[in-house]
Parts: structure tokens; sequence; C-alpha cells
């Protein structure tokens, strides 16, 4: 509405000044009004004249990142080998096989032609105690942090995702007023010069707006520059070719966010990934404290033997046996690993509290600049662009009745094009710190 308030203001000023020159230029002989276009004509002239494009919604552009971002994919894997563990991890050792050969001469070179006996053994240690499936639950834990930590990029990169995709929102709509704002200008240009070569205004206010005009053409290749290095972070977190055109990302109007703080203290606890994954880092690292104290407990070894004897009845023999942890001399490497492990889970708490602690900073620093920017994004909305619309209003009618001069009214208009520049820059700025906050919290918030 405003921008088309803004139009129909300028059009109008056109309109009245073709009148003005026309009412002076004696010389023609032609009737006014049928040297004169129309205020909607004139309008028509100063309308966006851009065609449609096929617009990136924000969800699909998110979508995609999230199925083809290579990091992304990489940490994807890691939990697949992580649970790969898992069945190492409760596996048993293998079992030993064994041929022994007896009494044979030195002078034969054959023990199964010559030796007296010949014994086949194999042999199997087996964790009677539970090790092997401690072992499994500390892997288990493992997988679980591993996905948790994978979880913890792709929120990252969601959030990534719609910062780059304000960024480009915002650069795109201030380049669109930039535009517009050359067209108006061009035409005022055209109005001056028309005026300046009747003697209706002086050459200082053709200049003005001249240089008015090279300003926007400045300002137009940073806010293109921008574009390129919004599209460029965009292409990135997809995989894309750097150089890949994204075109015009699709229209969203801003809506204020009515979350609670404290409610979202609580669910950034329960959500963020970060802390999950150090949760589980703690259950791994205690899964390694029961390890490490049932390793003091003897694994059972049993061996079947048959004895192939060359003279004589075949026999077999079987052996049962324990290792034994609790020798002096080895005791010592059993009470360190616990004495470790117990070491690690207190590590983790501490760094689980430290962590939980920056999360809820993180939450408000967040949350404190959502807020500022809709209280910002409120006042330009019901407040700043109206009454800077109404100003230029009453500056062209008292520019028409020769109340205000040629700089006030270029004055007034550049206010406004500022004002509305700085509202796209804040709403970009608005959507990029909701990102942000959903980044802290550890979820969607909508």
């Amino acid at each position: 509405m405003l921008k088309h308030t803004t139009k129909f203001l300028i059009a109008f000023f056109i309109f009245t000044q073709s009148i003005a020159m026309a009412q002076r230029n004696t010389k023609s002989s032609q009737p006014i009004a049928s040297t004169l276009p129309s205020v909607l004509q004139v309008y028509d002239l100063v309308e966006d004249t851009s065609t449609a494009e096929a617009t990136l919604a924000l969800e699909a552009f998110v979508t995609e990142v999230l199925q083809r971002n290579p990091k992304l994919q990489a940490y994807k894997t890691r939990v697949q080998s992580s649970e790969a563990r898992v069945r190492q991890a409760t596996a048993w050792e293998d079992p030993q096989a064994a041929v022994e050969f007896f009494a044979t001469p030195v002078t034969s070179a054959n023990p199964f032609r010559d030796g007296m006996e010949t014994d086949y053994s194999i042999q199997q240690t087996i964790p009677v105690f539970g090790q092997k499936a401690l072992m499994g639950d500390v892997a288990e834990a493992n997988v679980r942090m591993t996905e948790q930590t994978a979880a913890a990029v792709e929120r990252s990169l969601i959030a990534d995702a719609k910062r780059a995709y304000a960024m480009l929102y915002s650069a795109q709509r201030r380049l669109g007023v930039n535009e517009e704002n050359q067209r108006l200008l061009k035409q005022i240009v055209e109005s001056a010069r028309a005026k300046y070569s009747v003697g209706l205004t002086s050459q200082g206010d053709v200049l003005k707006v001249q240089v008015e005009l090279a300003k926007l053409q400045n300002e137009r290749a940073t806010l293109q520059q921008e574009i390129v290095a919004s599209e460029a972070m965009m292409n990135a977190l997809r995989s894309s070719p750097a150089n890949t055109t994204i075109g015009k990302v699709a229209e969203k109007q801003p809506q204020q966010f009515t979350g609670i703080q404290d409610e979202l203290f609580d669910r950034s606890l329960n959500d963020r990934p970060e802390l999950r994954a150090m949760k589980y880092e703690i259950e791994m690292n205690n899964a390694e404290v029961a390890v490490a104290k049932r390793m003091r407990f003897p694994e059972l070894m049993v061996r079947g033997m048959y004895k192939d004897m060359k003279e004589g009845t075949d026999q077999w023999a079987a052996m049962v046996g324990i290792n034994i942890p609790l020798a002096p001399w080895g005791i010592g490497k059993y009470s360190g690993k616990v004495e470790e492990s117990e070491l690690n889970v207190r590590s983790s708490e501490q760094s689980l509290a430290d962590m939980q602690n920056m999360v809820k900073a993180e939450v408000r620093d967040a949350f404190a600049k959502v807020q500022s920017r809709w209280q910002q994004i409120d006042r330009y909305e019901k407040t700043i662009l109206p009454q800077a619309e109404q100003s230029l209003q009453s500056t062209l009618a008292s520019y028409q009745t020769d109340k205000a001069d040629f700089l006030s009214l270029l004055d007034t208009y550049r206010l406004v094009q500022m004002f509305k520049m700085e509202y796209y820059m804040v709403v970009g700025e608005y959507f990029s710190n909701l990102a942000s906050l959903e980044r802290a919290v550890g979820s969607d918030l909508r």
C-alpha cells in the first residue's frame, strides 16, 4: 500500500508539473488537455514493470539443504559407523584352535607319520559375568550421543539456511525499493529538465535530482553484492555451484512471536541436541565405570582336546580355567580404570551444567533480539512509514502552492525511501534472529 501511495504522489507531481509547463508554453496552438497525459497514464509509467518470477519458498529450501548438504550426510554416516561398533563390543573373543605334536624323532620331518601323539584342541574364553553386555551398553550410549551430535548439525544447518534466506529476502526487497526509486527519480529528472527549459525551476534543482539518482545507483551496486553473497551461502548449504542463480525468494509477512522466555528456557533444556548428547555421554561414562568394575571378575576359559595316539587307544581331554585379575602385580590397572571412568563422569556432569547455562544465555540473547526487532517493525508499520507518507503528501501539496521549495520535497521523498530501506533491513534481521532463537532452543518455534 505504501509503495503504491508513493508512486501515485510522484505521478501526481509529474502530472501537475506538466500542466504548469503547458500553461507557460504559449507557443503551442493545441489545447492543453490534448497535450497532457492523465495521472493514471503517468502512474503507469512509474509502475513496476518487472515480470513475474518463480519464487523459492523457505520450507522448500530448508528441505533441499537437509537432503543435499554433505556435512550432514557425513555426520549421519558417523552414526552408522557407531552402530557397527555395538556388534563389535558385544562379540566374544575368537576361539583358538591348535595342533600339538609329541615324541617325533629328530630325524623325521613328518610328525603325522612318525610322531607318537598328535593333539587337536579348541579353546574359548567365555565372559560369564556380563562384561560384554556392559560393553554393549557403552557402545549403545555412544550411538545415541552420535545421533544427537548429528541432530545438532542439522539444527545448525536449518538456522544457517533460514538466516541466509532472510539475508537474501532483505537484500532483494531493498533492491526492489532502490529500483523503484530510480524509476521515479528518472521521471522527476525529466520533469525538472522540462521545467528548467521553460524557466520554471533552476539548474540546481535538476542537478540535485541527478546527484540523488547517482547515489541510488551506487546503493544498487552494494545491494547486488549482498545478494551475490547470500546466494553463494545458500548454494554452499545445498551443495550447488556457487554461481547458481537462485531467483526471487517468496514474499513472507513478518508475524509477531508470542513465546514466553521461561517456557523457552525449559524447552531448550529438553530439546537442545547438544545437551542430549552430553547426557548420553554421561550415560556412556557411567557404563564404562560398570565395565571397569566388572573387569575385576574373572573370565572362564574352556578347552577340549582330542589325542590321536600312534600306539594305544585314542584319548580326549578337557580343561576349565579362569584368569586371575586380583593378582597384586596387575590389580592397579583395574583400579586405575575405575578411577579414570568415574572422573570422566564427573567431568561430563560439570560440562553439562556449564552448557545448560550457556544455552539459557543464548536463548535470552536471541529472545531479546527478536522482541527488539519486532518492536521496530511494529513502529515502522504503524507509525513511521504512514506518517512519512503523510509528510510527503503534505510537502507535495505545499510545493504545488509554492509554500515549499523543491529541495524540501526531495528531502521528504528521500526520507520516505530511507525508512522503507530500513524497514526491510529490520524485517530481515527479525527473521534471522528468529532462526537464531530456534537454534538456541533446539526445535522449531512455529
